[in-house]
């Protein structure tokens, strides 16, 4: 018998098709899932987040990025899901990591309305102190071959140590009060937390300025904070400070004939000691330096707290608000001025003249920049080197820094 192949093939497909209309169609998923971002006081909105949504039964992972807090979530299957948000966003020399979970949502099908995932943040000080080079060096030998101290070349070289970019807006540098010789108990009705939460600022704390994204530092970059952003080889055994981002300028120092450079001026915020104000970083040796950025607003002049010693006033600050502290002693005997929960350790170098800096150690790379020890102990994590050198390590420029010479 002769068989009609394409009428047979033809009648298999249509029964096929029969069948398949028949089975039931299962509906899938769509609906809003929702980041909740109210419990993160003071930490500032990222700019994106990363929602990855898992099929806990097939391990079928969607990922959206997403820069609204409110995502629409479309043709999901049906099944178990395990939510997870996670967000970078950065303030005040700090990077917050958000993240936030939700585990075993069950999707039946259709709408599924709305889910609300609580996103919690956890703070990095990316931003520490590299370099510190402030006891001064000498000026170069006159037509007598006599030499003299120089004092115009000290910096502080700031660098981010994390893995985010971070914002240098208003971060404040100052010199501590000795914590074993000033006692502000006395003014605890006058302050918002217990003394024992605070550092005392003692003789002035200078700003970046920036409305608050002016100033990005990406990972392996590092920014100097110059007494005078001027090229100091001219006339003394120093670098030169040209390529300086920032200088401890402001109209004080312009009227007494100081040169304004290039540099960015930082903001004078607190002259709580005006009569240690000889020089922009104060003394050359002993000082105690914080490195923060206020939770709290800084105290107007004539405001501020008066310690157990007569005459001795000081700035608060928060010891949650520090992002990086450094002992820096006088001398060996000295005794150690900073708490151990801002700093174990202490360091101490040559008086004054000696052209040395202090210097954090390398404890290895990623992603070709060198990262740094940051153990809280000063003792450790420094050392001292002759001779100062301005981004050592080849640590690079923030983009917006372009300058290359002094006016």
């Amino acid at each position: 018998m002769k068989v009609n192949v394409f009428k047979t093939i033809a009648a298999a497909l249509m029964g096929a098709l029969i069948l398949a209309s028949c089975e039931p169609t299962v509906p899938t998923c769509s609906g809003l899932i929702g980041i909740n971002i109210t419990g993160l006081d003071g930490v500032p909105a990222p700019d994106s987040y990363t929602i990855t949504i898992t099929n806990v039964g097939t391990t079928e992972v969607t990922t959206i990025e997403s820069p609204s807090p409110l995502i629409s979530v479309m043709d999901l299957a049906p099944g178990t899901y395990d939510i997870t948000v996670k967000a970078v966003t950065s303030k005040g020399g700090s990077a917050y990591i958000l993240t936030g979970s939700a585990s075993s949502v069950v999707f039946t099908g259709g709408d599924f309305g709305s889910i609300y995932v609580d996103l919690t943040a956890v703070k990095s000080s990316a931003l520490i102190m590299k370099e510190i080079h402030y006891n001064a060096t000498k000026t170069l030998p006159n037509e007598q071959g006599k030499t003299s101290t120089y004092l115009k070349d000290t910096f502080f070289e700031l660098y981010n140590n994390g893995d985010e970019t971070v914002y240098l807006d208003g971060v404040c540098l100052g010199n501590a009060l000795s914590s074993t010789t000033f006692d502000f108990s006395a003014q605890q009705d006058k302050l918002s937390h217990p003394v024992s939460e605070y550092v005392f600022m003692e003789t002035y704390v200078w700003r970046i300025p920036g409305s608050g994204k002016q100033y990005p530092l990406a990972p392996g970059e590092s920014a100097i904070i110059s007494a005078s952003a001027i090229d100091h080889s001219l006339v003394a055994n120093a670098p030169s400070h040209v390529t300086a981002e920032f200088e401890t300028i402001c109209q004080k120092y312009i009227d007494k004939g100081q040169t304004d450079a290039n540099a960015i001026n930082l903001e004078l915020a607190c002259t709580i000691k005006a009569s240690g104000l000889a020089n922009q970083f104060g003394n050359f040796t002993g000082e105690a330096w914080v490195l923060f950025y206020p939770s709290e607003p800084l105290r107007a002049d004539g405001q501020y707290l008066e310690s157990n010693k007569a005459n001795n006033y000081g700035q608060e600050v928060l010891i949650a608000d520090v992002l990086d502290a450094v002992d820096l002693k006088k001398n060996a005997a000295a005794e150690k001025q900073l708490v151990d929960a801002l700093d174990m350790g202490s360091i101490w170098c040559a008086t004054t003249g000696g052209n040395q800096s202090i210097v954090r150690k390398v404890s290895g790379e990623k992603d070709g920049r060198k990262i740094y020890q940051d153990t809280n102990n000063t003792t450790d994590d420094f050392e001292v080197v002759e001779g100062p050198v301005l981004r050592r390590n080849g640590a690079k420029r923030p983009s917006w820094s372009t300058w290359t010479t002094a006016q």
